[in-house]
């Protein structure tokens, strides 16, 4: 129930610390006991048989009296030594024997099972808490939500009816309270109308009882609602979520986004105001085997190249950044400088073909998303799919060789593997990357924990549900558009203090201090597109940025030191 650092923190606090010390008293008395036997035996044996036995003999011999186990191989032969033996014997049994198990019983054991019988997870949160983030449901999602939450000092609690599971969440430190989510007594103990928000991550039709309970009660009161079936998603807008979430079918276009080998334009992730960010992997452009400054992207566009990524590792640039044929791109820019890089890459949108391996909810997005931009594609799901408008379904398990060929896998330069087990994505990639070594492999992951191994078995992408939904959630929480880049990379502003106006923005050393790279300035709703290093920072700015999660919270200790 409780991880075993709560149980060691039990022992080492509170009235079992206390019973520590008298546990510890008992053993020093305990521990003069034998040692005074061991001195006495050795006494009695010479003065009464003639023997001589080492001090350490003599412990030997009190331990096995006193614990009864009489090895034999070391015995008194007179009546006075007997009768010593026998006393030892007596001594052992009670107070090893005896006391020993009843002093852990009644001081430890008895009360630590007291405690744990009376144990139940926290049922609210204190009366002061507000501003606070309340999570109903508890998943990959929520869990890396939870982390993106804590650097931004953001407070949550998580609610679940499962009892079992709210003692696990306490025990890892989780702040979570017990209760059925929907009960306006529940959501009254977790300070729902104080809440900067609820996020519904259950069933939706519980969804829907969510919110229609949180607005009865607070109608002021956003609730984000994480939609698992397209077609019920009118209907939790209808009951009132401020947004409507679809994940799975956000996570198919962040597949299909990614899966493509065009230029720079097919592959915009989002846009801040008149900011466009964009991937554009460099295979089969003029751009490979060449370092950045060679490359003249900068010069000849006007675009930001602020990072490079290649099969999870992202890197930041420099002008001797190597272009290698696996390298994709991260670029800054607008919608006429993208078309100029489109202009000078020489792509054939024509020559893509998308190979899809799986058509359920997630595919059937991806699908979409491909069909929407006139990109070529074929799917191979196991079972024949009742609606497939327009697309070319290969009916047979991907795991095997002769369907993926007849799918056309050579020939394909995108593959996305969408299956909902990582098992199974992890051997299609492998299968995928050996039939056909040069394709552009995006695979999705269902647990944060199988990224490295989809990587490792040939993905140049892996898009995981986790961050994906962590990702969507926190920019909905902050009111701003869906921004997902490469996973490992978020986009983030921050308002710069006072005290940092009238200083340049290389006097911050945000990249070397951070691993973030500012792409824009923001001052009176007016965008500067990539900032020079001597750009003057004036009260009121904001940075635009680009960088992990981590690279934020070392931004915003940056500025505190600052």
């Amino acid at each position: 129930m409780k991880t075993i650092a709560s149980e060691l923190a039990y022992f080492l606090g509170g009235k079992a610390r206390k019973n520590l010390k008298l546990l510890a008293g008992y053993s020093v008395f305990v521990t003069s006991m034998i040692v005074i036997y061991a001195w006495v035996f050795d006494y009695l044996m010479l003065r009464l048989e003639g023997r001589h036995f080492s001090f350490i003999s003599g412990i030997y011999w009190a331990i096995t009296a006193m614990t009864t186990l009489g090895y034999g191989d070391i015995t008194f032969e007179s009546d006075g030594g007997r009768a010593f033996s026998a006393l030892v014997t007596v001594s052992g049994v009670v107070f090893l024997l005896i006391l020993m198990p009843f002093i852990m019983i009644s001081l430890f054991l008895a009360p630590w099972l007291e405690d744990r019988l009376r144990y139940q997870p926290p049922t609210e949160v204190g009366k002061t808490v507000s501003g606070h983030v309340i999570l109903v449901g508890w998943d990959s999602v929520t869990r890396t939500l939870v982390d993106a939450l804590r650097p931004r000092g953001t407070s949550y609690v998580v609610v679940t009816s499962a009892y079992d599971r709210a003692a696990r969440l306490d025990g890892r430190g989780i702040s979570v309270v017990w209760g059925v989510p929907t009960d306006q007594d529940v959501l009254e103990r977790v300070g729902a109308c104080r809440a900067k928000a609820v996020v519904a991550n259950m069933e939706d039709t519980d969804n829907a009882n969510l919110i229609l309970s949180v607005h009865a009660l607070c109608p002021e009161i956003p609730v984000f609602a994480i939609l698992d079936d397209p077609e019920k998603g009118e209907l939790l807008r209808l009951a009132g979520a401020e947004r409507v979430l679809p994940l799975r079918q956000l996570l198919g276009r962040n597949l299909a986004v990614r899966s493509t080998t065009r230029g720079a334009f097919a592959h915009v992730v989002d846009s801040i105001d008149n900011l466009l960010i964009a991937e554009m992997p460099v295979v089969g452009t003029p751009f490979v085997d060449k370092t950045l400054s060679e490359s003249g992207i900068r010069e000849r566009t006007g675009l930001s190249v602020i990072a490079t990524w290649e099969r999870g590792r992202t890197s930041p640039v420099t002008a001797d950044t190597y272009i290698n044929p696996g390298t994709v791109l991260i670029l800054v820019g607008s919608r006429e400088q993208l078309q100029s890089l489109e202009r000078l890459s020489g792509e054939d949108p024509e020559e893509d073909e998308v190979l899809i391996l799986g058509y359920g909810t997630v595919g059937r997005a991806a699908a979409e998303f491909l069909r929407q931009n006139g990109v070529r594609h074929r799917v191979v799901d196991r079972e024949s799919p009742a609606q497939s408008p327009s697309d070319d379904v290969i009916v047979g398990s991907a795991e095997e060789a002769h369907v993926l060929e007849t799918a056309g896998v050579k020939q394909a330069r995108g593959i996305i593997v969408t299956t909902n087990d990582d098992g199974t994505n992890v051997y299609l990639t492998l299968a995928a990357r050996h039939l056909n070594p040069d394709a552009r492999i995006v695979s999705r992951s269902n647990r944060e924990e199988n990224v490295d191994s989809l990587y490792a078995a040939g993905a140049d992408f892996v898009v995981s549900m986790a961050s994906v939904g962590a990702n969507v959630l926190l920019n909905a929480l902050e009111g701003k558009e869906t921004v997902f880049l490469s996973e490992g990379l978020t986009v983030y502003r921050r308002s710069l203090p006072g005290t940092l106006s009238e200083r340049l923005l290389s006097d911050l050393g945000v990249r070397r201090r951070t691993g973030a790279t500012v792409v824009a300035v923001q001052v009176d709703e007016r965008e500067l597109v990539s900032p020079t290093p001597n750009t003057l920072l004036k009260p009121g700015m904001r940075l635009v940025m680009v960088g992990s999660p981590e690279s934020e919270g070392r931004f915003i200790a940056l500025v505190e030191q600052l």
